[in-house]
């Protein structure tokens, strides 16, 4: 009940509600920022955030996009649990602090691109993925 009574007590306190002043249309306009950096160089990655919440989509089938993870990781950001595609930001982030981590996405899309991770195939789908791994899966085990 104490520290229930101390976050009430802070949460009604100017300084506690400054962060939260305008948080949405901050955080809504970093992903919208990093989204246009990835568009303009032809990536086909995108976010999607609640707040600072963020998720990692992919514009393009690929059995490969999982990798993501490992050139973010080689440029300083790591997911928030390996494999979620989840990004959770520190309320404190500053604008020049998001600069960095959009500079960092950026470049490890592009250098995930130049080694041919991702390529196009216009009959490649997520299903025809998911169909021809379930394939090599069962090929596997019977040849056990």
């Amino acid at each position: 009940m104490t520290a229930m009574d101390e976050f009430l007590t802070r949460l009604a306190s100017p300084n506690f509600n400054a962060v939260y002043n305008g948080l949405d249309e901050t955080w809504n306009g970093r992903a919208r920022e990093l989204n246009d950096s990835l568009a303009g160089h032809e990536l086909p990655v995108r976010v999607a955030n609640m707040s600072s919440i963020w998720t990692v989509h992919y514009t393009e089938p690929s059995r490969y996009n999982w990798m993501l993870q490992y050139y973010l990781r080689a440029e300083g950001l790591a997911l928030s649990w390996v494999g979620t595609g989840r990004f959770i930001f520190s309320l404190n982030y500053t604008d020049a602090d998001f600069a960095e981590v959009t500079k960092r996405f950026a470049t490890a899309a592009q250098k995930m691109k130049q080694d041919g991770w991702w390529w196009h195939d216009a009959v490649l789908t997520n299903k025809k993925i998911r169909r021809q791994i379930l394939k090599e899966m069962i090929f596997r085990k019977r040849q056990r």
